[in-house]
């Protein structure tokens, strides 16, 4: 057993238990971000608007997988850190157990019956007749390695619930590797396009997955899932679901939201909606680097909620908000002054870098609000605190995201199109604000499960 995670959520001096925790997960992040970007920069390099419009219309999709993954990666997740603080290790285990259980069922439902209706998800989320079987041909193979692609996602979030970011680092590194090597050689040398893009995808998350459970196999992980310890209790069910439907019932509005926004794009022209591909990658360095941040910050405040240690809770809080602001003045100058330079990077198409620099300036208003969006949201989740855990989470990506967008389109087009999402960052995060703030700075909590 891992008695070193331990000392770091319970004793290390909070800056460098902070810090510790946190520059992995957001290498790892980064390593995510390039594994997403990885697809979009070598497609890119046909300069075919028609396949980056396809590859961008199919990514909502996508993180659908991910969206009912999450249910039970995120929600376990922040079980087993209150658990490890309560030092109950073998309901940790059985809690990872059932998670991975859970997710191997889901995906084989996902992989068959996505493939039996793809025509109609097809044509419900917008493909035009010049991106259609372009967007048939990557989906068909992503829907059918929806579980390791979903088994992927969720161990990551476990490993990093015990504190195990290194590992989850390295794995990802490993996977993300594999995808840039195989991308160039299934799309160039063997001609497949984004046939290629899908099967590179798929393999490289295997990679990573084989990685992690080589971890698990070694003994060195605080919540090892096997089948001996897979417990069917009504406990660990009601607190995996309890945050991991609303943070999934979150990714899944953000996935309808993205596809609701794409649609809209498209009556642009698939120039618009390959900008916003395009842009949105982008711009996917900055939302995983918080991210990375605020995740990697979680098992710090769960354990320590756990155990009832509300000082340190606060002092790492305050110390990761600091740091969270310092980072976002840096984005806001590269976007402001380089974003030309960022599109052109995937593709040299004029009409696709003037409308998608023209996002990432939009987009830099929001940047302050998004980081502190993420850190309240994380916390939350890490308490358990799932009503207002719901309530933040589908602000953000139906509440208010599908109606402004829709809205600020109907009446402003383009520009009302590209306004919504920072405009909802905004008033996402004064309402995160409203139930963060009293529960960590005006209550001292005791009970925490």
């Amino acid at each position: 057993m891992n008695h070193k995670n331990l000392f770091i959520l319970e004793k290390m001096p909070i800056k460098k238990a902070v810090m510790t925790l946190i520059v992995p997960t957001i290498l790892s992040m980064m390593v995510q971000v390039f594994y997403n970007l990885t697809d979009t920069f070598f497609i890119g390099k046909l300069n075919d608007p028609y396949q980056v419009a396809a590859v961008t219309i199919t990514m909502p999709l996508f993180m659908m997988l991910m969206a009912f993954s999450g249910i039970f990666g995120n929600g376990a997740a922040s079980y087993i850190s209150r658990l490890l603080g309560q030092k109950r290790y073998r309901d940790a285990r059985s809690t990872s157990s059932l998670a991975i259980f859970s997710i191997i069922v889901t995906g084989l439902l996902i992989s068959v019956f996505a493939n039996i209706f793809i025509h109609h998800i097809l044509n419900a989320v917008g493909t035009s007749e010049n991106t259609y079987e372009y967007c048939h041909q990557y989906l068909k193979i992503i829907f059918w390695g929806a579980i390791p692609i979903m088994l992927n996602f969720a161990m990551s979030q476990l490993l990093r619930s015990e504190g195990s970011a290194k590992i989850v680092f390295i794995g990802m590194i490993i996977g993300t590797g594999a995808n840039i090597i195989l991308d160039p050689l299934f799309i160039f040398t063997f001609k497949m396009g984004v046939v290629g893009a899908a099967i590179a995808t798929v393999i490289g998350n295997i990679i990573s997955l084989v990685y992690y459970f080589y971890y698990y196999l070694n003994g060195k992980s605080l919540a090892t899932p096997s089948l001996k310890d897979l417990r069917f209790k009504l406990e660990y069910f009601r607190e995996i679901l309890k945050i991991g439907l609303p943070t999934s019932l979150s990714q899944l509005m953000m996935s309808i939201g993205s596809s609701i926004s794409y649609k809209l794009a498209s009556n642009y022209g698939d120039e618009v909606l390959a900008a916003m591909g395009v842009s949105q990658r982008v711009i996917s360095i900055v939302i995983f680097t918080f991210i990375g941040l605020a995740n990697g910050i979680q098992p710090l405040i769960g354990y320590n909620y756990g155990s009832g240690n509300s000082n340190r809770l606060k002092s790492s809080l305050n110390f990761s908000i600091k740091l969270g602001m310092s980072l976002s003045l840096l984005f806001i100058f590269i976007f402001f002054f380089f974003s030309k330079y960022a599109v052109k990077i995937f593709i040299n198409h004029p009409d696709v870098i003037i409308f998608g620099s023209k996002m990432l300036l939009v987009f830099t208003v929001a940047i302050p609000f998004a980081v502190l969006q993420m850190i309240f949201m994380v916390t939350l989740q890490a308490m358990g605190k799932a009503i207002p855990s719901l309530i933040v989470s589908l602000s953000r990506q139906g509440l208010i995201y599908i109606p402004l967008v829709l809205i600020l389109n109907r009446f402003f087009q383009f520009d009302g199109l590209i306004w919504a999402m920072p405009i909802t960052d905004i008033l996402t995060t004064i309402i995160a604000f409203s139930f963060f703030y009293p529960l960590i700075y005006k209550n001292k909590f005791i009970n925490p499960i």
